[in-house]
């Protein structure tokens, strides 16, 4: 039997929600039917994982996440790469890997191209030339390929409105989720655990967050807060948790593999970004059967609505610290929107419903 070839293209060899996802859609794929490969930078623990997963990696370093003359010199040898081994189906993730991956596997006569948008690399922030040229870019790339998945309907129907992509390559598949898990309740009964696992940079607006729970830490000293994660802002994070005498109620224990065994600590789980696709450690809280807070942004509001948290408006921190202090007493309460947590997942945002997504997609 002649396997179909398929290959995934990453930017970063991380192992953040982008990467993870891709290896869930990888790791439901029949290997008597498939052959899988996945092209990104060399080193870093997802190459050791698609290793371990008997993936074949193959690595290109000329990529760079910043627009650069090496991005010519990594077009050209995606082109050899996608003539070398004529793979079946190009499936590309985020912005650059998706505009040169594109563009170099439609010359090179592939059959099938999809491109996941994980967010576009425009936001609300985004300068207005900013926006006008990677607008451009992103309609332009949508004609080399057959598919572009969005991972929250609220880009994929601008994305239609403002003709980036047309409505028949269109499609919305949510991220999803493991549920099968048994939700073990929090070992922490002394104090009400608020708790959130990110990237420490500007998307995820840590510095206002962290501002937040430094002011609700002052409020009330039954709340204590854990930060999971690192980035660009971890040092300027510590030092504010540092000044404000607050380490033993503000914990930052950095980047960890285990982040759901973190969650038995959590009463709440807190993600007050300023812009997202559809964010995958919200996605886990739910599954664990966690209340959510979060910023009333696109991605976040297909995710959480009063029947499992509260949204706030990104440019409202003093309501956040309001509504964070105003949860304290409602154990009820954040149990009802728990366990709606977990049924939505369930109903919307189930692992085998993404999973199925996909395979259509590919044998459709």
């Amino acid at each position: 039997m002649i396997k179909i070839k398929i290959v995934h293209i990453q930017l970063l060899p991380l192992l953040s929600g982008v990467q993870n996802m891709m290896l869930s859609i990888l790791s439901s794929l029949d290997p008597d039917k498939y052959d899988i490969y996945v092209i990104s930078k060399s080193g870093g623990p997802m190459v050791d994982k698609v290793i371990e997963l008997g993936y074949t990696h193959i690595p290109l370093n000329s990529l760079r996440r910043n627009i650069s003359f090496m991005d010519v010199v990594a077009f050209a040898s995606l082109f050899k790469i996608f003539k070398k081994y004529k793979f079946d189906i190009v499936h590309t993730h985020s912005s650059k890997t998706g505009f040169i991956g594109r563009i170099a596997a439609r010359l090179a006569n592939t059959p099938k191209i999809i491109h996941t948008v994980h967010g576009f690399p425009f936001h609300p922030y985004s300068k207005k030339i900013v926006k006008v040229i990677y607008t451009f870019l992103e309609k332009f790339a949508a004609h080399f390929c057959d598919f572009v998945v969005f991972v929250n309907n609220s880009e994929r129907q601008m994305a239609i409105k403002e003709k980036i992509v047309s409505e028949k390559k269109a499609v919305t598949i949510y991220n999803g989720i493991d549920y099968s898990e048994q939700v073990i309740k929090k070992q922490d009964k002394q104090n009400f655990v608020i708790g959130s696992c990110l990237r420490f940079w500007e998307q995820k607006n840590i510095i206002a967050t962290v501002d937040v729970a430094v002011k609700v830490c002052h409020e009330n000293e039954f709340v204590k807060f854990i930060f999971i994660g690192d980035g660009s802002l971890f040092s300027e994070v510590k030092e504010m948790v540092c000044n404000a005498g607050l380490e033993e109620r503000i914990l930052l224990p950095g980047w960890q593999n285990n982040v759901t065994e973190w969650f038995k600590e959590f009463d709440l789980f807190l993600l007050y970004s300023k812009w997202e696709g559809l964010p995958i450690s919200i996605l886990e809280a739910m599954a664990y059967g966690l209340p959510i807070v979060a910023s009333d942004i696109k991605g976040n509001n297909e995710l959480v609505s009063s029947d499992n948290g509260v949204l706030v408006s990104v440019d409202e921190p003093a309501k956040l610290k309001d509504v964070l202090l105003e949860l304290y007493n409602k154990s009820d309460l954040l149990d009802t929107w728990g366990g709606n947590s977990r049924k939505l997942i369930r109903e919307k945002f189930a692992l085998s419903d993404f999973i199925n997504n996909y395979l259509y997609l590919y044998e459709k």
